[in-house]
């Protein structure tokens, strides 16, 4: 983060927090299921690299003693994020798109 000399008089703590929230607020296109046998792969759109999407995983045990497994995506700055069989799919994926 970038720290600008202003004088402290002007800035109220609440404007410091709006610009903080705003930095890190990601925009939500839609969600997907995991298809058996795919895997996620993530396209970053300003160094056109592509990689292997880094996932999450938890586990956690319920009221009832019964252990329950959740997986997320660890969402990055700029990356689009598509399943497919393999690589060389993913990228015909993004030549079809246009993306690529």
């Amino acid at each position: 983060m970038e720290i600008i000399p202003i004088l402290r008089d002007n800035l109220s703590k609440e404007k410091i927090e709006s610009v903080q929230k705003q930095e890190k607020e990601f925009k939500l296109i839609g969600r997907m299921r995991k298809k058996a046998g795919h895997t996620l792969f993530s396209f970053n759109t300003k160094t056109l690299e592509v990689k292997r999407a880094d996932l999450e995983d938890s586990i956690a045990i319920g009221k009832d003693g019964k252990t329950h497994c959740s997986c997320k995506t660890v969402i990055e700055k700029d990356c689009i994020y598509l399943q497919s069989l393999n690589e060389k799919n993913f990228r015909k994926k993004l030549k079809k798109c246009g993306l690529l």
